[in-house]
Protein backbone atom coordinates (compact mmCIF):
# COMPACT_ATOMS: atom_id res chain seq x y z
CA UNK A 1 0.00 0.00 0.00
CA UNK A 2 1.54 3.54 -1.17
CA UNK A 3 2.42 6.22 1.59
CA UNK A 4 -0.23 8.61 1.37
CA UNK A 5 0.96 12.32 0.19
CA UNK A 6 0.62 15.79 1.02
CA UNK A 7 -2.01 17.89 -1.33
CA UNK A 8 -1.00 19.04 -4.41
CA UNK A 9 -2.68 21.82 -6.53
CA UNK A 10 -2.43 18.99 -9.42
CA UNK A 11 -4.01 15.83 -9.71
CA UNK A 12 -2.49 13.14 -7.11
CA UNK A 13 -4.33 9.85 -7.71
CA UNK A 14 -2.58 8.55 -4.23
CA UNK A 15 -3.85 11.76 -1.68
CA UNK A 16 -7.10 11.19 0.22
CA UNK A 17 -7.94 14.30 1.64
CA UNK A 18 -6.70 18.00 0.70
CA UNK A 19 -4.98 19.60 3.43
CA UNK A 20 -7.17 22.54 3.69
CA UNK A 21 -9.92 20.29 4.25
CA UNK A 22 -8.45 17.96 7.02
CA UNK A 23 -8.92 18.85 10.60
CA UNK A 24 -6.44 18.21 13.62
CA UNK A 25 -9.30 15.84 15.55
CA UNK A 26 -12.29 14.84 15.91
CA UNK A 27 -13.78 17.58 17.63
CA UNK A 28 -11.33 20.15 15.26
CA UNK A 29 -13.12 22.00 12.70
CA UNK A 30 -11.84 23.80 9.20
CA UNK A 31 -9.68 26.51 8.75
CA UNK A 32 -11.70 29.70 8.65
CA UNK A 33 -12.36 29.86 4.83
CA UNK A 34 -13.49 26.16 4.79
CA UNK A 35 -15.62 26.37 8.06
CA UNK A 36 -17.52 28.91 6.51
CA UNK A 37 -18.58 27.12 3.60
CA UNK A 38 -19.09 24.01 6.01
CA UNK A 39 -21.29 26.39 7.58
CA UNK A 40 -23.10 27.06 4.36
CA UNK A 41 -23.69 23.58 3.41
CA UNK A 42 -24.47 22.62 6.86
CA UNK A 43 -28.15 24.90 7.19
CA UNK A 44 -28.73 24.35 3.74
CA UNK A 45 -28.93 20.80 4.14
CA UNK A 46 -30.72 21.00 7.96
CA UNK A 47 -33.09 23.89 7.03
CA UNK A 48 -36.19 22.09 5.52
CA UNK A 49 -36.14 19.58 8.38
CA UNK A 50 -35.82 22.52 10.87
CA UNK A 51 -38.32 25.15 8.89
CA UNK A 52 -40.65 22.00 9.56
CA UNK A 53 -40.36 21.47 13.22
CA UNK A 54 -40.13 25.10 13.55
CA UNK A 55 -43.80 25.48 12.11
CA UNK A 56 -45.07 22.66 14.02
CA UNK A 57 -43.60 23.93 17.52
CA UNK A 58 -45.86 27.52 16.51
CA UNK A 59 -48.64 25.73 16.37
CA UNK A 60 -47.49 24.04 19.75
CA UNK A 61 -46.37 26.68 21.22
CA UNK A 62 -49.76 28.87 20.33
CA UNK A 63 -52.24 26.35 21.48
CA UNK A 64 -50.40 24.76 24.35
CA UNK A 65 -52.30 27.38 27.09
CA UNK A 66 -55.63 26.15 25.94
CA UNK A 67 -54.44 22.22 24.94
CA UNK A 68 -52.48 21.57 27.98
CA UNK A 69 -54.99 22.00 30.67
CA UNK A 70 -57.14 19.31 29.33
CA UNK A 71 -54.27 17.04 28.84
CA UNK A 72 -52.90 17.05 32.61
CA UNK A 73 -56.52 17.36 33.91
CA UNK A 74 -56.18 21.17 35.20
CA UNK A 75 -59.25 23.06 36.77
CA UNK A 76 -59.58 26.27 34.26
CA UNK A 77 -59.91 26.09 30.31
CA UNK A 78 -56.33 27.57 30.21
CA UNK A 79 -52.92 28.01 31.75
CA UNK A 80 -52.76 30.60 34.03
CA UNK A 81 -51.57 33.40 33.27
CA UNK A 82 -47.56 33.59 34.22
CA UNK A 83 -47.98 29.63 32.20
CA UNK A 84 -49.37 31.92 29.10
CA UNK A 85 -47.10 34.37 28.99
CA UNK A 86 -44.14 32.41 28.91
CA UNK A 87 -45.83 30.33 25.93
CA UNK A 88 -46.76 33.60 24.02
CA UNK A 89 -44.65 36.11 24.81
CA UNK A 90 -41.07 33.89 24.71
CA UNK A 91 -42.05 29.95 23.21
CA UNK A 92 -43.98 31.89 20.40
CA UNK A 93 -41.34 34.30 18.95
CA UNK A 94 -38.86 32.04 19.39
CA UNK A 95 -39.79 29.77 17.07
CA UNK A 96 -41.98 31.93 14.91
CA UNK A 97 -38.82 34.79 14.11
CA UNK A 98 -36.89 32.10 12.46
CA UNK A 99 -39.71 30.60 10.44
CA UNK A 100 -40.26 33.38 8.50
CA UNK A 101 -36.37 34.57 8.24
CA UNK A 102 -35.97 31.81 5.77
CA UNK A 103 -32.49 30.05 5.18
CA UNK A 104 -30.53 32.83 3.78
CA UNK A 105 -30.57 34.77 6.89
CA UNK A 106 -29.91 31.75 9.06
CA UNK A 107 -26.90 31.75 11.09
CA UNK A 108 -25.36 29.18 13.47
CA UNK A 109 -26.31 30.59 16.49
CA UNK A 110 -30.11 30.59 15.85
CA UNK A 111 -30.84 26.68 16.74
CA UNK A 112 -29.06 26.24 19.78
CA UNK A 113 -30.60 29.74 20.96
CA UNK A 114 -34.20 28.71 19.99
CA UNK A 115 -33.78 25.19 21.17
CA UNK A 116 -32.20 26.74 24.70
CA UNK A 117 -35.27 29.24 24.92
CA UNK A 118 -37.63 26.66 23.96
CA UNK A 119 -36.41 24.62 26.49
CA UNK A 120 -36.01 27.27 29.22
CA UNK A 121 -39.99 28.07 28.41
CA UNK A 122 -41.00 24.92 29.03
CA UNK A 123 -38.90 24.19 32.77
CA UNK A 124 -40.89 27.04 33.51
CA UNK A 125 -44.35 26.23 32.36
CA UNK A 126 -43.79 22.91 34.40
CA UNK A 127 -42.71 24.74 37.37
CA UNK A 128 -45.73 26.78 37.52
CA UNK A 129 -48.32 24.19 35.93
CA UNK A 130 -48.78 23.05 39.02
CA UNK A 131 -49.76 19.07 37.69
CA UNK A 132 -49.81 16.45 39.51
CA UNK A 133 -46.86 14.66 38.92
CA UNK A 134 -44.29 17.67 38.28
CA UNK A 135 -41.54 15.61 38.47
CA UNK A 136 -41.91 12.87 36.07
CA UNK A 137 -43.21 15.75 33.69
CA UNK A 138 -40.58 18.06 34.19
CA UNK A 139 -38.13 14.96 33.38
CA UNK A 140 -40.07 13.96 30.18
CA UNK A 141 -39.85 17.33 28.96
CA UNK A 142 -36.08 18.03 29.39
CA UNK A 143 -35.40 14.70 27.80
CA UNK A 144 -37.64 15.50 24.82
CA UNK A 145 -35.56 18.68 24.16
CA UNK A 146 -32.59 17.29 24.48
CA UNK A 147 -33.13 14.41 22.12
CA UNK A 148 -34.31 17.46 19.51
CA UNK A 149 -30.57 18.44 19.18
CA UNK A 150 -29.45 15.13 17.63
CA UNK A 151 -32.65 14.67 15.91
CA UNK A 152 -32.36 18.45 14.26
CA UNK A 153 -28.48 17.39 13.44
CA UNK A 154 -27.44 20.19 16.13
CA UNK A 155 -23.08 20.65 16.26
CA UNK A 156 -21.29 18.93 18.74
CA UNK A 157 -20.51 22.47 20.02
CA UNK A 158 -23.84 23.72 20.45
CA UNK A 159 -25.17 20.55 21.86
CA UNK A 160 -22.64 20.96 24.64
CA UNK A 161 -23.92 24.48 25.02
CA UNK A 162 -27.79 23.85 24.92
CA UNK A 163 -27.04 21.37 27.58
CA UNK A 164 -24.93 23.59 29.57
CA UNK A 165 -27.65 26.12 29.62
CA UNK A 166 -30.47 23.41 30.16
CA UNK A 167 -29.65 21.06 32.38
CA UNK A 168 -28.27 23.05 35.33
CA UNK A 169 -31.50 24.85 35.11
CA UNK A 170 -33.80 21.52 35.05
CA UNK A 171 -31.45 20.29 38.44
CA UNK A 172 -32.61 23.68 39.89
CA UNK A 173 -35.87 23.59 39.24
CA UNK A 174 -36.48 20.13 40.04
CA UNK A 175 -34.47 20.25 43.27
CA UNK A 176 -36.66 23.51 43.74
CA UNK A 177 -39.99 21.75 43.40
CA UNK A 178 -38.53 18.73 45.04
CA UNK A 179 -38.09 21.10 48.40
CA UNK A 180 -41.25 22.52 47.79
CA UNK A 181 -43.70 19.29 47.32
CA UNK A 182 -41.22 17.57 50.00
CA UNK A 183 -40.30 14.49 47.93
CA UNK A 184 -36.69 14.66 47.97
CA UNK A 185 -36.14 10.95 48.15
CA UNK A 186 -34.50 8.17 45.76
CA UNK A 187 -36.77 9.14 42.81
CA UNK A 188 -35.20 12.38 42.33
CA UNK A 189 -32.04 11.01 42.74
CA UNK A 190 -33.02 8.77 39.95
CA UNK A 191 -34.08 11.77 37.38
CA UNK A 192 -31.23 14.07 38.49
CA UNK A 193 -28.89 10.55 37.55
CA UNK A 194 -30.74 9.95 34.18
CA UNK A 195 -30.41 13.91 33.21
CA UNK A 196 -26.72 13.58 33.32
CA UNK A 197 -26.25 10.27 31.60
CA UNK A 198 -29.18 11.30 29.06
CA UNK A 199 -26.66 14.40 28.45
CA UNK A 200 -23.53 12.07 27.69
CA UNK A 201 -25.80 10.12 25.19
CA UNK A 202 -26.92 12.99 23.77
CA UNK A 203 -23.38 14.81 23.41
CA UNK A 204 -22.26 11.18 21.62
CA UNK A 205 -24.68 10.83 18.99
CA UNK A 206 -24.23 15.05 18.22
CA UNK A 207 -20.62 14.04 18.35
CA UNK A 208 -20.98 11.31 15.51
CA UNK A 209 -23.58 13.20 13.79
CA UNK A 210 -21.49 16.13 13.21
CA UNK A 211 -18.30 13.88 12.25
CA UNK A 212 -20.55 12.25 9.67
CA UNK A 213 -21.73 15.49 8.59
CA UNK A 214 -18.13 16.87 8.11
CA UNK A 215 -16.73 14.03 5.97
CA UNK A 216 -20.03 14.15 3.82
CA UNK A 217 -19.21 17.29 3.12
CA UNK A 218 -15.16 17.11 2.66
CA UNK A 219 -16.16 14.18 0.03
CA UNK A 220 -18.51 16.56 -1.89
CA UNK A 221 -15.65 19.12 -1.81
CA UNK A 222 -13.17 16.49 -2.91
CA UNK A 223 -15.66 14.93 -5.39
CA UNK A 224 -16.43 18.81 -6.63
CA UNK A 225 -12.84 19.50 -6.89
CA UNK A 226 -11.87 16.67 -8.97
CA UNK A 227 -14.67 17.92 -11.33
CA UNK A 228 -13.57 21.35 -11.95
CA UNK A 229 -10.04 19.95 -12.61
CA UNK A 230 -11.99 17.94 -15.12
CA UNK A 231 -13.61 20.53 -16.75
CA UNK A 232 -10.21 22.51 -16.81
CA UNK A 233 -8.40 19.54 -17.67
CA UNK A 234 -10.93 19.28 -21.20
CA UNK A 235 -11.08 23.19 -21.97
CA UNK A 236 -7.03 22.72 -22.04
CA UNK A 237 -6.84 19.46 -23.98
CA UNK A 238 -9.47 20.93 -26.36
CA UNK A 239 -7.15 24.07 -27.04
CA UNK A 240 -4.44 21.44 -28.43
CA UNK A 241 -6.77 18.86 -29.56
CA UNK A 242 -9.11 18.91 -32.61
CA UNK A 243 -12.85 18.79 -30.35
CA UNK A 244 -13.88 15.67 -32.54
CA UNK A 245 -10.99 13.45 -31.29
CA UNK A 246 -11.32 14.78 -27.76
CA UNK A 247 -14.94 13.90 -27.29
CA UNK A 248 -13.57 10.33 -29.02
CA UNK A 249 -11.39 10.16 -26.30
CA UNK A 250 -13.42 11.02 -23.32
CA UNK A 251 -15.97 7.95 -24.27
CA UNK A 252 -13.16 5.60 -24.76
CA UNK A 253 -12.95 5.32 -28.43
CA UNK A 254 -8.96 4.91 -29.00
CA UNK A 255 -9.17 4.50 -32.67
CA UNK A 256 -8.07 7.83 -33.44
CA UNK A 257 -5.06 6.89 -31.74
CA UNK A 258 -4.11 4.71 -34.30
CA UNK A 259 -3.42 5.81 -38.14
CA UNK A 260 -5.99 4.76 -40.51
CA UNK A 261 -6.01 5.19 -44.38
CA UNK A 262 -9.28 7.12 -45.47
CA UNK A 263 -10.36 8.79 -48.03
CA UNK A 264 -10.49 12.50 -46.82
CA UNK A 265 -11.09 16.45 -48.23
CA UNK A 266 -7.93 18.30 -46.79
CA UNK A 267 -8.40 22.00 -46.42
CA UNK A 268 -5.56 24.52 -46.54
CA UNK A 269 -6.13 28.14 -45.67
CA UNK A 270 -3.66 31.35 -46.09
CA UNK A 271 -3.74 35.06 -45.38
CA UNK A 272 -2.00 37.28 -47.97
CA UNK A 273 0.60 39.48 -46.63
CA UNK A 274 0.09 38.62 -43.13
CA UNK A 275 4.03 38.15 -43.00
CA UNK A 276 4.93 41.34 -43.76
CA UNK A 277 2.11 42.49 -41.66
CA UNK A 278 3.04 40.70 -38.71
CA UNK A 279 6.36 43.15 -39.06
CA UNK A 280 4.72 46.40 -38.38
CA UNK A 281 2.25 45.46 -35.90
CA UNK A 282 2.94 45.81 -31.78
CA UNK A 283 3.16 42.61 -30.22
CA UNK A 284 0.06 43.14 -28.27
CA UNK A 285 -1.77 44.18 -31.22
CA UNK A 286 -0.57 41.69 -33.38
CA UNK A 287 -1.36 38.65 -30.28
CA UNK A 288 -4.92 39.62 -30.26
CA UNK A 289 -5.27 39.72 -34.55
CA UNK A 290 -4.17 36.38 -34.96
CA UNK A 291 -5.78 34.66 -31.54
CA UNK A 292 -9.46 36.31 -32.68
CA UNK A 293 -8.40 35.09 -36.32
CA UNK A 294 -7.68 31.70 -35.65
CA UNK A 295 -10.46 31.10 -32.86
CA UNK A 296 -13.04 32.43 -35.22
CA UNK A 297 -11.56 29.94 -38.26
CA UNK A 298 -11.75 27.13 -35.80
CA UNK A 299 -15.63 27.72 -35.37
CA UNK A 300 -16.10 28.15 -38.74
CA UNK A 301 -14.57 24.87 -39.58
CA UNK A 302 -16.10 22.66 -36.59
CA UNK A 303 -19.66 24.66 -37.66
CA UNK A 304 -18.93 22.47 -40.74
CA UNK A 305 -18.14 19.52 -39.90
CA UNK A 306 -14.46 20.17 -40.09
CA UNK A 307 -11.74 18.90 -37.48
CA UNK A 308 -8.74 21.30 -37.39
CA UNK A 309 -5.48 19.87 -36.90
CA UNK A 310 -2.73 22.98 -37.45
CA UNK A 311 -1.86 25.82 -37.26
CA UNK A 312 0.68 27.69 -38.84
CA UNK A 313 1.55 30.85 -38.14
CA UNK A 314 -1.75 32.31 -39.96
CA UNK A 315 -1.65 29.40 -42.09
CA UNK A 316 -4.74 26.65 -41.34
CA UNK A 317 -4.89 22.87 -42.21
CA UNK A 318 -8.24 20.96 -41.58
CA UNK A 319 -9.84 17.60 -42.67
CA UNK A 320 -13.40 16.88 -43.33
CA UNK A 321 -14.19 13.00 -43.07
CA UNK A 322 -11.81 12.57 -39.99
CA UNK A 323 -12.35 11.38 -37.32
CA UNK A 324 -16.31 11.45 -38.29
CA UNK A 325 -16.67 9.53 -41.18
CA UNK A 326 -18.36 11.26 -43.82
CA UNK A 327 -19.41 11.21 -47.62
CA UNK A 328 -16.86 12.51 -50.59
CA UNK A 329 -18.96 14.89 -51.77
CA UNK A 330 -20.62 16.07 -48.43
CA UNK A 331 -16.95 16.87 -47.31
CA UNK A 332 -16.60 18.83 -50.69
CA UNK A 333 -19.73 20.89 -49.45
CA UNK A 334 -18.95 21.20 -46.10
CA UNK A 335 -15.19 22.27 -46.64
CA UNK A 336 -16.31 25.11 -49.49
CA UNK A 337 -18.97 26.50 -47.19
CA UNK A 338 -15.97 26.77 -44.44
CA UNK A 339 -13.95 28.23 -47.02
CA UNK A 340 -16.71 30.59 -48.63
CA UNK A 341 -17.92 31.70 -45.43
CA UNK A 342 -14.38 32.60 -44.14
CA UNK A 343 -13.99 34.81 -47.35
CA UNK A 344 -17.31 36.66 -46.27
CA UNK A 345 -16.43 36.95 -42.66
CA UNK A 346 -12.58 38.80 -43.38
CA UNK A 347 -13.87 42.08 -44.52
CA UNK A 348 -15.57 42.17 -41.55
CA UNK A 349 -13.08 41.12 -39.39
CA UNK A 350 -10.80 43.49 -40.53
CA UNK A 351 -13.42 46.28 -40.07
CA UNK A 352 -12.31 45.53 -36.14
CA UNK A 353 -8.59 45.47 -36.94
CA UNK A 354 -7.66 48.76 -38.38
CA UNK A 355 -8.06 49.93 -34.81
CA UNK A 356 -5.03 47.65 -34.17
CA UNK A 357 -3.06 48.67 -36.92
CA UNK A 358 -3.78 46.77 -40.33
CA UNK A 359 -4.15 49.03 -43.26
CA UNK A 360 -5.80 46.62 -45.21
CA UNK A 361 -8.78 44.47 -45.96
CA UNK A 362 -7.26 41.09 -45.13
CA UNK A 363 -8.04 38.47 -47.95
CA UNK A 364 -6.97 34.70 -48.03
CA UNK A 365 -6.11 31.69 -50.03
CA UNK A 366 -7.98 28.48 -50.07
CA UNK A 367 -7.08 24.98 -51.61
CA UNK A 368 -9.11 22.12 -51.32
CA UNK A 369 -8.25 18.58 -52.32
CA UNK A 370 -9.72 15.21 -51.89
CA UNK A 371 -7.92 11.94 -51.75
CA UNK A 372 -7.05 8.74 -49.61
CA UNK A 373 -4.67 9.96 -46.63
CA UNK A 374 -3.28 8.41 -43.28
CA UNK A 375 -4.73 10.16 -40.72
CA UNK A 376 -4.69 9.29 -37.20
CA UNK A 377 -2.33 10.78 -33.73
CA UNK A 378 1.31 11.14 -35.19
CA UNK A 379 4.23 11.60 -32.78
CA UNK A 380 5.93 10.57 -29.89
CA UNK A 381 5.20 9.71 -26.13
CA UNK A 382 6.19 13.06 -25.47
CA UNK A 383 4.54 15.23 -28.05
CA UNK A 384 1.49 14.49 -30.62
CA UNK A 385 -0.81 15.40 -32.97
CA UNK A 386 -3.48 14.07 -34.47
CA UNK A 387 -3.65 14.99 -38.42
CA UNK A 388 -3.26 13.37 -42.10
CA UNK A 389 -0.17 12.85 -44.06
CA UNK A 390 0.12 11.68 -47.50
CA UNK A 391 0.79 13.26 -51.22
CA UNK A 392 -2.70 14.56 -51.27
CA UNK A 393 -1.60 16.85 -48.33
CA UNK A 394 1.01 18.22 -50.62
CA UNK A 395 -1.61 18.86 -53.72
CA UNK A 396 -3.99 20.79 -51.21
CA UNK A 397 -1.01 23.11 -49.85
CA UNK A 398 -0.01 23.28 -53.43
CA UNK A 399 -3.25 24.44 -55.23
CA UNK A 400 -3.76 27.33 -52.15
CA UNK A 401 -0.54 28.45 -53.67
CA UNK A 402 -1.83 29.02 -56.67
CA UNK A 403 -4.84 30.97 -55.53
CA UNK A 404 -5.64 34.23 -56.54
CA UNK A 405 -6.45 36.85 -53.18
CA UNK A 406 -10.00 36.09 -52.24
CA UNK A 407 -10.62 32.94 -54.26
CA UNK A 408 -11.14 29.27 -53.55
CA UNK A 409 -9.46 26.57 -55.97
CA UNK A 410 -10.61 23.13 -55.87
CA UNK A 411 -8.34 20.38 -57.19
CA UNK A 412 -9.83 18.17 -60.06
CA UNK A 413 -10.88 14.94 -57.92
CA UNK A 414 -12.62 17.49 -55.02
CA UNK A 415 -14.86 19.37 -58.18
CA UNK A 416 -15.95 15.93 -59.41
CA UNK A 417 -17.24 15.33 -56.78
CA UNK A 418 -19.70 18.41 -56.68
CA UNK A 419 -19.73 19.03 -60.47
CA UNK A 420 -23.68 18.30 -60.46
CA UNK A 421 -24.41 21.19 -58.08
CA UNK A 422 -21.50 23.35 -57.88
CA UNK A 423 -20.94 25.09 -60.79
CA UNK A 424 -17.17 26.19 -61.28
CA UNK A 425 -14.70 26.99 -63.72
CA UNK A 426 -11.03 25.64 -64.65
CA UNK A 427 -8.48 27.73 -63.51
CA UNK A 428 -5.53 26.36 -64.96
CA UNK A 429 -3.23 23.12 -64.19
CA UNK A 430 -0.38 22.73 -61.44
CA UNK A 431 2.41 20.28 -60.85
CA UNK A 432 3.04 18.84 -57.69
CA UNK A 433 6.03 17.34 -56.41
CA UNK A 434 5.50 13.51 -56.53
CA UNK A 435 2.87 13.26 -59.16
CA UNK A 436 3.56 12.90 -62.82
CA UNK A 437 0.78 14.51 -64.20
CA UNK A 438 -0.79 18.06 -64.28
CA UNK A 439 -3.28 18.80 -61.50
CA UNK A 440 -6.37 20.74 -62.95
CA UNK A 441 -7.62 23.35 -60.38
CA UNK A 442 -11.35 24.53 -60.48
CA UNK A 443 -12.63 27.60 -58.82
CA UNK A 444 -16.13 27.78 -57.36
CA UNK A 445 -18.33 30.93 -59.46
CA UNK A 446 -20.76 32.81 -57.40
CA UNK A 447 -24.01 32.05 -56.71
Amino acid sequence: MSALRPYRPTMDVDRLVPSDLERASVLGTFPAPIEAQYDAWFLSRTWPSSRAILWISVVVWATTPFVLPRVLDLDGSILPFRVTAVCWAIGLPAVLVPALLGERRMRMWWPPAVLTLTTTCALLGVYWTDAADTPNLLLSTVVFFMFLAPILQFPFRSTGLVLLLTVPLAVVVAVVNADRDGTWNGTLNYQLWLLSSTSLIVLGISLVIENTLRGRFVDEQVIARQQQELLSSRALIRRYAPPAVVDRLEHGDTTVDSPQRRRVTVWFADVIGFTTLADRLDPEALAEIVNEYLGSVAQIIESHGGTLNEFAGDGVMAIFGAPDEMEPDEQVRSALGAAQELQRSLPVWSQKWYALGIDQDLRARIGINTGVLSVGTFGSAVRATYTGIGLQTNIAARIQSECQPGSVLLSKTSWHLVSDSVPCELRGEVLVKGVHFPIAMYEPLPA
